[in-house]
């Protein structure tokens, strides 16, 4: 097999009929190369006949579209990341994988090619692939130059080279790299032996997901491909292009398929001779269609219901099929049992097959029922029938389906495209199934248990149909996987969808949620980041009291030592200590404070009557807090003498981040609070200490304290590398020094390259933008953050679901006069709303002039 069969070779054959076509007429050709095919430029012998004015408008048409190829060539060239032949060997990094397209370092005519590379190029960075254009110079005898193809690396080791022709546009190039890589994954095959053979070989371990494409680069492959990184682990992909493997799954022609899934029910069949039963799946191969049919191809085939199937919701019914119950009672249960099975693997994918005992249901269902069906229309009330054949049941879903078929479909956008981007990460990074037994899940009833117990447990509160829950919910079982031995605190979930009235009265608001519950204490509420070690940190740290008290020198010593809680030292590099006198009243305001650092750091308090000397060691007096670095072994002071009681908090929290902190995902919060310039330090890695010398001692010299100063390690937080190609077009050189400035201008500088990183460079730098003689880089946007999709008017829906709920109907009842005079004010405020909104995107004098003629308070 290889990459370029399919649609690849059929447009090959179609320029050699081009090739043929022109070589028999009278005339010359050029041949350009435009990626999937090549594009002919004939003159033909006839063109002499024309007369010289005809030949001038040719020829100057001819011009024009050189000079679009050009155009078009050059906006590409500088969208795509650029190596040369001198250089391009530094990016091939030990397991780094690279797709390297080698071309001439003229211009080239593959302008196409270009253009479905640049658009590729976002799509392989999401799974760890970088793309890039290398230019071979003129004196380069490298073998990659000889031919313009692309060549994708792992390290420094050579996979495969794609010839431009079998790219031909951005759904080839990622399938034939994810193709390429995911080998193991996905199994080509080409006829029904080979299937057999991969059905045998799985058997008992997996189930197989098959798929027929008609050639190999197609949008559906792509699709395939994609679903194959996410679920490649849990299932075995199978890929054909060939129509007689189809064939013998299904009674279509093949010819007539652009694509079709089918699920081979493999992982369950214990006997070598057993054949793996096969479900073809009917609807297009789309990204979500494919993540639908293995969710639904994961459910049990036949649930057991108690309860009222009026109220039953199911992954069916959510997914928009029907449900089908069987009424069963005790006597008959097993025989119906097999009955639901024998009709669920019918319906599989088309219907969920429920069984339900009638002494077990909580409404009473008469004997003359024997079959409820239960559409996923919101509100449908369950249907009760009297149905004495299987093929009835059979029938009824067909006539549901195409019911259902028959509607017309109401289009949201791209599945894709999420309204933000949190959602839009969750949905791209979908997981399989879930470990859930690792943690035990909670009712009413042994909710109840946990308050009163002495050992703390941490109780997850999560929606199982929501995206971020279950993103969370991942975290969490990681944690009890990986910590499993070195946890003090018990583990627990509570699904809110089931047990609404657990998470009503814990006040639950927000999903996911984390609290921590122990006898006799107040549940604390987790406030950290969603990751795995960041919450493992905090359930490390929570067992310690804080403040923790300390009652001798000694014991303080040891306390900032970090001898007394060394085996924390992996999960903290800060202890604070707070030093008091007896009966200060800042004690209280640090006990208050600290409080809230539970989880988040190690703190202690010591207010003997030794304070003062302890404090005089370190060139304070009390009352004043101490924080010890022993990543360091540096021991920092800070007095809060005159500090209001409301700031302690934020200046712990600030002073935890140090004296150059870095910039993560975690901290920023906290270092924009400051208000400031951000002066960052853009790092390709750890910081040089060369460099952080440098800047440290700017720093506690105090000459940047009208600015916050921090570096960023584009490495641990790879959004760095997107912040510097917005600012730069491309990502600039590293490390980089850049100050972004938050006023009305929103402007952006950087160090010039050719200055030093060293405290003269940075401070006359620094002075040269204060007087105005440096460029701005970028400006910042001043575009409010909206959602990428239409927001949703729920208001309206509900209005025209239910006129008599329609806000347009609820009166305010006033006075005559108090009437005229609102709707005057009405119209001066509609009229004040449209100036202002044209000044608000206006020039910054406008803005001013605008806020000066405003009174205050006038909307009132």
């Amino acid at each position: 097999m290889t990459a370029g069969r399919g649609k690849a070779s059929i447009r090959g054959s179609e320029c050699a009929k081009m090739r043929e076509l022109f070589g028999k007429e009278t005339g010359s050709y050029s041949q350009k190369s435009t990626g999937s095919c090549r594009a002919f430029f004939y003159v033909s012998a006839a063109t002499k006949s024309l007369t010289n004015q005809k030949m001038i408008i040719l020829r100057g048409f001819l011009m024009l579209l050189l000079y679009l190829n050009r155009t078009l060539m050059i906006k590409a060239e500088h969208i795509l990341s650029e190596l040369t032949t001198d250089n391009y060997s530094d990016s091939l990094a030990p397991g780094k994988t690279s797709l390297l397209y080698f071309t001439s370092s003229g211009f080239s005519s593959n302008v196409i090619f270009l253009e479905e590379l640049q658009k590729s190029s976002s799509v392989l960075q999401d799974y760890g692939i970088s793309v890039a254009k290398v230019s071979c110079l003129e004196e380069a005898t490298l073998k990659f130059c000889k031919a313009e193809s692309a060549y994708l690396f792992r390290g420094s080791k050579l996979l495969r080279e794609f010839p431009t022709d079998t790219l031909f546009d951005v759904n080839a190039i990622v399938a034939n790299v994810l193709f390429v890589l995911l080998y193991n994954e996905v199994k080509y095959i080409t006829s029904i032996l080979e299937l057999k053979k991969v059905e045998d070989a799985t058997k008992g371990e997996k189930n197989i997901l098959f798929a027929y494409v008609q050639a190999i680069g197609t949008p559906e492959h792509r699709y395939v491909m994609e679903a194959a990184f996410a679920h490649g682990s849990t299932h075995q992909f199978v890929v054909t292009t060939e129509s007689n493997v189809l064939k013998n799954m299904s009674s279509e022609d093949p010819s007539l398929i652009p694509a079709r899934l089918a699920f081979i029910h493999c992982k369950s069949v214990t006997n070598i001779n057993e054949k793996c039963r096969r479900t073809l799946s009917d609807q297009p191969i789309t990204t979500i269609n494919i993540h639908r049919f293995l969710k639904i191809m994961g459910l049990p085939l036949v649930a057991e219901v108690s309860g009222d199937p009026d109220k039953y919701s199911s992954v069916h019914l959510q997914l928009g099929l029907p449900v089908i119950f069987f009424l069963s009672q005790q006597e008959t249960y097993e025989f119906d049992m097999e009955t639901a099975e024998d009709v669920a693997w019918q319906l599989l994918g088309k219907a969920g097959i429920t069984i339900v005992l009638r002494e077990k249901a909580a409404v009473t269902i008469p004997l003359t029922y024997n079959i409820a069906v239960k559409r996923p229309d919101e509100n449908s009330p369950v249907k009760y029938l009297m149905l004495e054949e299987t093929q009835q049941i059979l029938d009824l879903i067909h006539v549901t389906n195409e019911e259902k078929s028959g509607e017309p479909e109401e289009q949201h956008g791209d599945p894709e495209v999420q309204d933000d981007e949190v959602a839009k990460d969750v949905y791209r990074n979908r997981r399989p199934r879930l470990p859930l037994q690792l943690v035990p899940s909670l009712t009413d009833e042994t909710f109840k248990m946990i308050s009163t117990s002495s050992r703390p447990t941490a109780v997850l509160f999560y929606m199982i149909w929501e995206h971020v829950s279950l993103a969370f919910l991942q975290v969490y079982l990681e944690v009890a996987k990986k910590y499993k031995e070195t946890l003090d605190i018990s583990l627990a979930t509570v699904n809110c969808a089931d047990w609404t009235d657990v998470c009503t009265k814990e006040d639950i608001t927000i999903f996911p949620s984390v609290k921590i519950y122990q006898s006799g204490q107040k549940p604390l509420l987790y406030k950290g980041m969603m990751g795995t070690d960041e919450l493992a940190r905090f359930l490390m740290l929570y067992k310690l009291e804080c403040p923790q008290q300390l009652h001798s020198v000694e014991e303080t010593e040891d306390y900032i030592r970090g001898t007394m809680h060394k085996q924390l030292l992996p999960y903290h590099n800060v202890s604070i200590l707070g030093l008091f006198t007896p009966g200060m009243k800042e004690a209280e305001d640090f006990i208050s404070a600290a409080r809230n650092l539970r989880g988040f750091a190690v703190v202690g308090i010591y207010n003997g009557e030794a304070s003062s000397v302890l404090a005089q060691q370190y060139g304070t007096l009390p009352p004043a807090v101490l924080f010890s670095r022993h990543y360091l072994q540096k021991v920092s002071a800070v007095s809060i003498q005159n500090t209001p009681a409301d700031e302690i908090l934020s200046l712990l929290r600030w002073e935890l981040l140090g004296e150059f902190p870095e910039v993560t995902v975690e901290s920023l919060p906290t270092l924009m609070k400051g208000q400031k310039p951000l002066l960052i330090f853009f790092s390709n890695g750890d910081l040089c200490s060369r460099h952080e010398n440098h800047i440290l001692s700017l720093v506690r010299g105090k000459y940047l304290e009208q600015y916050v100063t921090c570096w960023l390690n584009v490495i641990n937080t790879p959004s760095g590398l997107l912040i510097l190609k917005t600012y730069f077009s491309v990502i600039p050189p590293l490390p980089q020094l850049v100050l972004i400035t938050y006023d009305f201008l929103g402007q952006v500088f950087a160090l010039p390259v050719d200055q030093k990183t060293n405290e003269v460079s940075i401070l006359y730098w620094l002075e040269m933008i204060k007087a105005g003689e440096e460029v701005p880089v970028y400006f910042l946007s001043k575009d409010d953050w909206g959602a990428p999709l239409p927001h949703y008017d729920f208001l309206a829906m509900m209005d025209e679901a239910d006129p008599s709920l329609a806000a347009q109907k609820i009166q305010i009842h006033m006075k005559a006069g108090r009437s005229k005079k609102a709707a005057l004010s009405t119209n001066d405020m509609e009229e004040k709303n449209r100036r202002t909104a044209t000044s608000l995107r206006g020039t910054i004098p406008k803005f001013l002039d605008n806020e000066e003629k405003s009174n205050p308070h006038e909307e009132l």
